[in-house]
């Protein structure tokens, strides 16, 4: 059996004390998310502050993230910062390497998860990810739509994405959510795309042509949304997964105390599965639940 300690790319945990969000549930705190790390044999996580106001009910901060980071880094082993294009003055013009700087002399290793609801090339969006190139970490996108909830928005085949990976070729971008998940299909609608779009996978979307085209973009599995991208279609899944395994991370965007029974577990259990069926190659395997992680976190890739 094949069953390698993971490192988790995106999870969100939280001091106690907090609101509940308007739905009920609260972050996991420190303790809870060690519970459900053991369940699903993850070794540490990377703690992804969130302060976009887009949806928004109890903000992880950046010196949230690196305290948890410090305190309990036997959960939570590396953190990202997190900065808003708006920050500052609200313009395009503002330094926003400065933050950037800041906090990786306080120990952070990338940005993210940026949510902001804006276009990802409004100019100062584009300065933000020109920042992030200029102090060479890593960014966590979750891709959205204009004026539904959060996220940095695009257009159907991810035309404005592309532009941006041309632009910063240097820039490392992780790519999640739903809106960037299902892109891994020809078939996306603007119906679809900001859901769990089903069905086998005829003709492959723009994720595997940008993967091809463009050495710095990356996948972040958390979430239903990776889960269900790679799911929907297995026997394309685990093609897409072994192509591209030296540039996809496992990960599981934990937000609440649950029982690990949700898709951080399907995603666990596919991974594992997939490599001890002989489905997917146990290079790949490893790559994928924890090389890339820590080849990323330390600055090897």
């Amino acid at each position: 059996m094949n069953n390698i300690k993971k490192i988790d790319m995106h999870v969100h945990t939280h001091l106690p004390g907090g609101p509940e969000r308007l739905r009920g549930g609260t972050w996991p705190i420190p303790e809870e998310l060690r519970k459900i790390y053991d369940d699903l044999n993850i070794e540490k996580g990377v703690e992804m502050p969130r302060l976009a106001p887009e949806r928004s009910h109890d903000p992880i901060t950046s010196r949230d993230a690196g305290y948890i980071a410090k305190q309990y880094s036997e959960t939570i082993g590396w953190y990202f910062c997190y900065l808003d294009p708006r920050m500052g003055t609200n313009s395009p013009c503002d330094n926003l390497s400065y933050y950037i700087d800041f906090y990786k002399e306080q120990g952070a290793k990338g940005v993210g998860e940026l949510q902001a609801n804006m276009y990802i090339d409004d100019p100062r969006m584009m300065n933000l990810l020109s920042s992030c190139e200029k102090c060479n970490v890593p960014v966590t996108i979750h891709f959205g739509k204009i004026g539904e909830g959060c996220g940095i928005a695009d257009d159907i085949g991810l035309p404005r994405l592309e532009k941006v990976l041309e632009n910063y070729p240097k820039l490392k971008i992780l790519g999640h959510a739903m809106t960037f998940w299902s892109e891994i299909s020809d078939d996306v609608s603007e119906e679809t795309r900001n859901g769990y779009p089903t069905g086998k996978i005829k003709k492959e979307g723009r994720i595997a042509a940008l993967m091809r085209k463009y050495p710095n973009l990356y996948c972040d599995l958390s979430a239903y949304s990776g889960y269900n991208a790679i799911s929907r279609d297995r026997e394309y899944g685990l093609k897409f997964l072994q192509e591209f395994n030296e540039r996809i991370f496992y990960a599981t965007d934990i937000s609440t105390p649950q029982k690990p029974d949700g898709p951080a577990q399907c995603m666990a259990a596919f991974l594992d599965n997939a490599v001890n069926n002989g489905e997917l190659s146990a290079k790949a395997y490893e790559n994928i639940c924890r090389k890339n992680a820590l080849a990323l976190l330390n600055g090897e890739i």
